[in-house]
């Protein structure tokens, strides 16, 4: 009677708490009919999972991101690739690969002839006799200078992309290594997008300056995987040019031939990298796939979920906006099945909001609801790949800011990376509080010192304004958890700029070091508690999960 009466009424205090406990000894607070007559209020909530069998596998470079093309636009701000602070940030997120893309890959023209600039001849300078990716270092008086600069060329680079008047600008062989460098000194796997919009009289692609990138990277013995085009679907908006998808599929077999014949012939070729699967984007998706689809090893696209010009905070709270990715994701799954069935499917480049993000969200706490969502319905409809837009650049959906201090996405991507293994799970909230209480699961991570196979990592984000008691499956039951729980820190809430993680706000050690992911073990039995407007991760330990052994 005494459990049924709680039931009915809130959770008792803390002093009868532990009455009960006292009573009831250790074992008899642990089993599963006390814990439930201490939460089971109207926030406590039932999780089903299906642990037999992995639903799908990712790569263990799921999350990815990118460097947009634009930065390239004036190559004297490349040079910022070289901080050592950038490149632990990035070194934290490896394996993934870096895409160099975006609007921008179609106006840049690769010139072997350009001189690099003096704040890259600086740069290089400073590394003779270095050991670059040890010691390499922008001297202090250049990134000074570039830093003051930034602001003006970020304004100039939005500006462009919002009047969509874009000009041709040539790159160096300079700008080329120094990209490089970043991505191999970071540990990352670079893509290179080529420029699709350089035609011959009749409309065939025109793949003479392609050639010449590409026999100076393998003049440089680089490992490089390539693109060609970004958005092909809006080179009549931006250029005047209109490309179907089987002219499309043609350019990308003579890419193919192209690198078949030179250092890169086994090296990987993702495309289109169209945008939304609406109206004549998917005709042209369809019409690629059965001309060229053959010669590519992705399928690659692009989605973003608002107009960062006009989305508001509470588009970014709310669950019907995220659930908006559905549905595109089984439209190109359509498309792809029809045409190149069990060809690999990327996110080849998305965010939040899309002209450069939204100001003061898409760089906050908030924009964490959609970016970890993102990824779990994504693992769990079978993307293999996301890039994230973008790591570091123009515009307010950067993971790492213009002063290279790392922003709230870039902390919940680190956690990401250590805790959330490749097998994808199934993962259920039984009852009425699915779409602001989202929950996703997934084998652990093994290559974490602290967990090993059979671990478990569930995933959860509580767009409710109150606390959400999660309650684990009942054969989980008894098992040690532990918890890493996010919230903003400081007094913008929400719309904070850093994080905290289990009550610690997160910031470097230094700048070469990342600071220790604490995690605060539960005690078993315990409900997994996820306070209003917050998102965590819960390591379900010694869970013998049979997908994960």
């Amino acid at each position: 009677m005494l459990l049924l009466g709680l039931r009915l009424r809130p959770p008792p205090p803390p002093r009868l708490r532990l009455l009960l406990l006292l009573l009831l000894g250790p074992l008899g607070a642990f089993s599963r009919g006390v814990l439930v007559g201490l939460a089971q209020t109207e926030d406590a909530v039932e999780l089903d999972f299906s642990t037999e069998q992995p639903v799908h596998q990712m790569s263990p470079a799921f999350l990815s991101f990118t460097i947009d093309a634009n930065l390239a636009t004036d190559p004297r701000f490349l040079t910022f690739l070289g901080s050592p602070k950038l490149r632990t940030l990035a070194r934290g997120l490896s394996p993934a690969f870096l895409r160099f893309g975006g609007t921008m890959t179609d106006f840049l023209i690769f010139d072997p002839k350009k001189e690099p600039s003096m704040e890259e001849r600086s740069y290089w300078q400073s590394q003779l006799n270095q050991d670059i990716c040890k010691s390499g270092f922008i001297p202090t008086d250049v990134e000074r200078r570039l830093q003051l600069e930034w602001p003006f060329q970020e304004q100039l680079l939005l500006r462009e992309q919002h009047y969509k008047k874009f000009k041709n600008s040539t790159y160096s062989r300079s700008s080329v290594d120094i990209l490089y460098t970043f991505a191999s000194c970071s540990g990352l796997d670079l893509i290179f997008g080529l420029n699709a919009l350089l035609r011959t009289a009749d409309l065939q692609w025109n793949s003479s300056n392609a050639k010449l990138l590409l026999d100076y990277c393998s003049y440089k013995s680089y490992n490089i995987s390539w693109e060609l085009g970004n958005e092909p679907n809006s080179f009549q908006k931006k250029a005047g040019i209109f490309i179907d998808g089987l002219q499309l599929g043609e350019d990308f077999i003579k890419l193919h031939k192209l690198l078949g014949k030179s250092a890169f012939k086994n090296e990987k070729l993702y495309g289109p990298d169209v945008g939304q699967p609406r109206g004549k984007t998917v005709k042209m998706l369809r019409n690629f796939l059965k001309a060229g689809g053959e010669v590519i090893d992705s399928v690659t696209w692009h989605h973003y979920y608002l107009n960062g010009r006009t989305a508001t905070k509470e588009d970014f709270l709310n669950p019907d906006v995220l659930d908006t990715f559905i549905s595109p994701v089984q439209k190109v799954f359509q498309v792809v099945e029809k045409t190149r069935p069990h060809k690999k499917v990327w996110l080849g480049e998305t965010s939040s909001a899309y002209a450069g993000g939204a100001p003061l969200l898409s760089n906050t706490f908030a924009a964490g609801f959609m970016w970890l969502d993102k990824l779990g319905l994504s693992a769990r409809m079978g993307i293999e790949v996301v890039m994230r837009q973008v790591f570091f650049g123009a515009g307010n959906y950067h993971l790492v800011d213009e002063n290279f201090e790392p922003l709230p996405d870039y902390w919940l991507s680190l956690l990401f990376k250590k805790l959330v293994g490749t097998n994808v799970l199934m993962a259920s909230v039984k009852g009425r509080a699915r779409s602001k209480l989202r929950v996703y699961l997934h084998c652990t991570n093994i290559n974490h010192p602290r967990y090993k196979k059979g671990d478990l990592t569930l995933y959860a984000l509580n767009l409710h304004n109150v606390t959400k008691h999660l309650q684990l499956p009942h054969y989980l039951f008894d098992k040690a958890v532990d918890r890493y729980l996010v919230k903003p820190s400081g007094p913008d809430g929400l719309f904070s700029k850093s994080v905290q993680l289990n009550d610690r706000t997160l910031k470097m050690v230094d700048d070469q070091t990342l600071p220790t992911l604490t995690e605060k073990p539960l005690s078993p039995g315990s409900p997994l508690s996820l306070p209003a407007f917050s998102y965590g991760f819960f390591v379900i330990r010694n869970a013998r999960a049979a997908a994960c052994l």
